[in-house]
């Protein structure tokens, strides 16, 4: 198993440095070609102050830069020491390629406009088009942010390195519309135990206590994009640990990362909506994605933060139903997650949580800080898709608590045994009143306690839970309690040390039907007796060692053998021609097999593996630009095929097979897109060996009960098709 984690990280590195190594914009104009708008600092005023030749050339931008006229700054290549901290304006852009700055006090490095105060100062989106370009910012040590950004409309960074922070954020942004960073690497920051800056890449709010000498206003962070980073040994990546009550930072895109050796969590929303979480790869790290709503403590009423800026409050400080939450998170690749504790807070270990919370009461109120004094309310997240990640992990795979409206589907988890923080961990668990439309088409090997935990005490229910596979669990593979559940179908459960499927505590479902479990230590179904499924038939069991129980459920007929598999389908292969992927994407596969009593195992082979790959479980990775056919074979020598093409950043795309023109009908025997009396006139014209002014192909397509010829069972169907009677075959249907 080793090898192949190895092997997955591996392959999940080649993409995101493919993406890495996108070409900085260029700046190679020299002084005698400068146009209006380019300031070159020059090598002799450096010699002479290096903070004052380059702060005099912003303060020049500042004056002279306009929205038609941005400024450029461009810096001679070479290392230099930093005792202040420069400040950039509006329409400005810096050109720090080749350049190396040491800090050689514990100031900020860079900061964007004037130091204000939280009652004096801009407000607003004040500052706007800002970039910096290149460079390499040692922090040195020292204890503070080495970049800032408030009050900002447009601020990008492209190529730039940071190192060596301690105890202090990287960067801190807050009220910024339109943050930008691609292609940086931030590494080596250290943070002591009881202090706060964690993030590399903090998304704050402007409140005095969390960002000092700026105005505080209830100002959201919009519109930011962090893609082709690489972070390595830092504490957290990317994320929040404040919100403002009813002002959600909005539009976040965290894409095509790399995080590695991280010591609290690689990415932590706190506060978002319309989020995506794409094609990122982490590894070695206590936790990997958190998404929270507004929690009870850490967030702040917009009153507060107006009364504190002398602003004007944007928002109400009343409950108010949360907004759509949209929350997308796919496409992920997680390796040793959990390996190691979270040294800053009693986290327990997780590959990817989404979590809302319930106020019974107002949330108290925080001396320190101000934060906190929420109405009571239900802070559920509404939107959440999970979808195609790969997840290694010591803890949860997948938890979700307090969500409406979520999808938890084609996932990959390979869950080991957590020796760093104890606790109950599942392959997915939801709990705490979620309500999910399908939980299905995951993978689940090994999870310390059940496969799938559906928790319906506080409320919840789920759908459909389906083509799941779950392997060698140390409780259950499915566990239902007090949960509402629409169907259970066509999962495959094998080797728990306990129940197959245990449903519990008044849970209910309509329909538990052609499941396959197999090698349970106890029970393969059990279902307790105040638990019910309307219907329950066709479900197998084998070798499981105790006798099932059905509570109150209506039972058909079950199976205690298992049959030879004779066929299986791909989900996506019935009118479909195979798939369209974006580089760094990931589909499953998942067999659904004939009769529905076959145990059956499948290996899984790529035509083209440096461009598609496909693993022992049936995840397919899209590397590189170009196509691939994927064949799944079973253990009995079927196959399918199922062709792919690799082609830009878009998501996954099951294609449908373009019908022949004209529209192929069963009937049609002319194909002129209807089934008519023309239709059963050239069949009997046929059969009478009269000339039939169509093509045999088309006149085939009247061959509705597909016997090997045309014949009068054919007329008379189509007659009575256009009768309105009923017919054993599918006239009319579009193939």
């Amino acid at each position: 198993m080793k090898s192949f984690m190895q092997k997955i990280s591996a392959l999940f590195l080649t993409i995101v440095l493919l993406f890495s190594v996108l070409p900085l914009t260029a700046f190679a104009a020299t002084p005698d070609e400068a146009e209006p708008g380019v300031i070159y600092v020059s090598e002799e005023d450096v010699q002479y102050g290096f903070y004052w030749a380059v702060q005099s050339a912003l303060n020049e931008a500042r004056e002279n830069a306009t929205e038609d006229l941005p400024y450029t700054v461009i810096v001679p290549e070479g290392e230099y020491n930093l005792g202040r901290a420069l400040r950039i304006y509006s329409n400005t852009t810096l050109v720090l390629q080749g350049v190396t700055l040491t800090r050689s006090d514990s100031g900020n490095m860079l900061r964007v406009g004037d130091e204000d105060n939280e009652s004096y100062g801009v407000t607003g989106y004040a500052y706007e088009n800002i970039r910096l370009i290149g460079g390499v910012f040692d922090g040195n040590m020292g204890e503070n942010t080495i970049i800032k950004a408030f009050h900002t409309k447009g601020f990008l960074m492209d190529g730039v390195t940071l190192l060596n922070e301690k105890d202090g954020h990287m960067m801190e942004y807050a009220g910024v519309d339109g943050l930008t960073i691609r292609n940086c690497t931030f590494k080596d920051q250290y943070l002591s135990k009881g202090k706060y800056g964690y993030e590399v890449i903090q998304l704050d709010v402007l409140q005095s206590f969390h960002i000092t000498n700026a105005r505080s206003e209830d100002l959201p962070m919009t519109n930011v994009l962090v893609e082709n980073c690489a972070f390595d040994n830092v504490p957290r990546a990317v994320g929040s640990h404040t919100a403002v009550h009813n002002r959600p930072h909005d539009n976040i895109v965290i894409r095509n990362n790399m995080f590695t050796n991280i010591g609290s969590i690689a990415v932590q929303g706190m506060g978002w909506t319309n989020v995506n979480i794409l094609s990122n790869s982490i590894d070695n790290a206590p936790r990997g994605i958190t998404v929270y709503a507004e929690p009870g403590g850490c967030t702040y009423l917009p009153s507060v933060l107006a009364a504190e800026g002398g602003t004007t409050a944007h928002a109400s400080d009343s409950y108010q139903k949360p907004s759509k939450a949209n929350i997308n998170i796919a496409y992920n690749v997680l390796t040793n997650v959990g390996t190691k504790d979270d040294i800053y807070a009693s986290y327990s270990s997780q590959g990817i949580a989404v979590l809302g919370e319930k106020l019974s009461a107002k949330s108290p109120v925080e001396s320190s800080d101000k934060s906190g004094g929420l109405p009571a309310g239900d802070y559920y997240l509404d939107g959440v898709s999970i979808h195609d990640n790969f997840i290694d992990i010591r803890g949860n795979g997948i938890r979700v608590e307090d969500a409406r409206n979520v999808e938890i589907r084609s996932n990959e988890i390979l869950c080991s045994k957590n020796t760093v923080h104890s606790d109950n961990y599942y392959g997915i668990v939801l709990r705490s009143n979620v309500t999910a439309s399908a939980v299905s088409f995951n993978t689940i090997i090994g999870a310390e306690v059940n496969g799938i935990q559906l928790d319906g005490t506080n409320g919840g229910s789920v759908d459909t839970v389906q083509y799941n596979h779950i392997e060698n669990t140390g409780k259950y593979g499915i566990g239902t309690y007090a949960m509402k559940i629409t169907n259970i179908y066509d999962n495959d459960i094998i080797g728990t040390k306990n129940i197959g499927l245990f449903m519990g505590d008044k849970s209910t479902a309509n329909e538990v039907n052609w499941n396959r479990i197999r090698n349970c230590s106890a029970e393969g179904i059990w279902i307790t007796s105040n638990s019910k499924a309307s219907t329950l038939k066709s479900n197998t069991t084998v070798k499981c060692s105790g006798s099932n129980s059905y509570g109150g459920s209506t039972v058909g007929s079950n199976y205690t053998s298992s049959a030879a598999l004779t066929k299986f389908y791909l989900p996506w292969t019935n009118n479909k021609a195979g798939a369209e992927m974006g580089v760094g994407t990931m589909f499953k596969i998942t067999p659904d097999v004939r009769p529905t009593n076959a145990f059956a195992t499948f290996s899984y082979q790529s035509s083209d593996p440096d461009t598609v790959y496909v693993d022992d479980f049936g995840m397919v990775y899209a590397l590189q630009e170009g196509s691939a056919t994927i064949t799944v074979t079973s253990n009995n020598g079927i196959k399918k095929t199922y062709p792919v093409a690799v082609e830009g950043d878009k998501d996954v795309t099951h294609v449908a097979n373009t019908p022949k023109k004209p529209v192929l009908i069963l009937g049609d025997a002319d194909g002129n897109g209807a089934v008519e009396s023309i239709d059963a006139a050239l069949v009997q014209r046929y059969i009478c060996r009269i000339d039939v002014p169509v093509s045999v192909y088309t006149l085939a397509h009247a061959n509705v009960d597909g016997s090997d010829y045309l014949d009068v069972t054919d007329v008379t169907a189509i007659q009575y098709y256009l009768a309105g009677l009923a017919t054993p075959y599918d006239i009319g249907k579009t193939y």
